[in-house]
């Protein structure tokens, strides 16, 4: 049983590898700048799974995956990160750290990372109790950096901010150029939340 899980989770990561590579590949101008987004991209893919594997595939805490993707590029006060405990399902885990990290890039060449002044926040609650939805909203919002220019062309990186949680988890994105600094808010339902997982200790705060 061991062998045949293990198997499956290695077919499903070369697989991953291989679409990000391919789509990767079509959105490069250059061999650098292949290589550049590439292993950003896997690097991301195996600090997931290094959370994962520390809680024995079981649940990742949110602030903690949110983090990891923000530290190429978290400098002094120029990062908000704040919301309740949360933690993820594994199969949202991969889905919601592939979609954090094209935001962090995006906001690391083009948007509020890319200057000393800019700001980016990242904020979620839990909703539910009557609202008009349940489950779990995110706020990503930058501030300070320079002037937004909506892209000529959707390329691989806006494509996964704006349809693979759709897609994979049946959640939504609004993702907005507002000349300020990107908006992005995005929605998962709660199906996709996990208490905490039976080695809390494991997991850090």
């Amino acid at each position: 049983m061991l062998i045949a899980e293990l198997d499956h989770r290695v077919k499903n990561t070369l697989a991953c590898v291989s679409a990000i590579a391919l789509q990767t590949r079509e959105d490069s101008f250059s061999m650098d700048d292949f290589l550049a987004a590439f292993n950003g991209r896997i690097h991301s893919l195996a600090t997931t799974h290094a959370l994962l594997s520390r809680s024995r595939w079981q649940a990742v805490g949110l602030a903690e995956l949110i983090r990891n993707e923000l530290a190429p590029c978290m400098k002094k006060d120029n990062t908000i990160v704040k919301g309740p405990e949360i933690y993820l399902s594994v199969e949202a885990a991969q889905t919601i750290a592939m979609v954090f990290h094209e935001l962090a890039t995006n906001a690391a060449k083009y948007g509020a990372l890319s200057n000393s002044n800019g700001r980016v926040s990242v904020c979620w609650e839990k909703s539910g109790n009557g609202s008009s939805f349940d489950g779990l909203r995110f706020e990503w919002q930058e501030t300070g950096g320079p002037t937004v220019l909506p892209p000529g062309a959707c390329g691989y990186g806006t494509s996964v901010i704006r349809n693979l949680i759709p897609y994979e988890l049946g959640g939504t994105v609004d993702y907005v150029f507002a000349p300020a600094g990107v908006r992005c808010t995005l929605q998962i339902p709660e199906k996709w939340l996990a208490g905490r997982g039976l080695n809390d200790r494991d997991q850090g705060p």
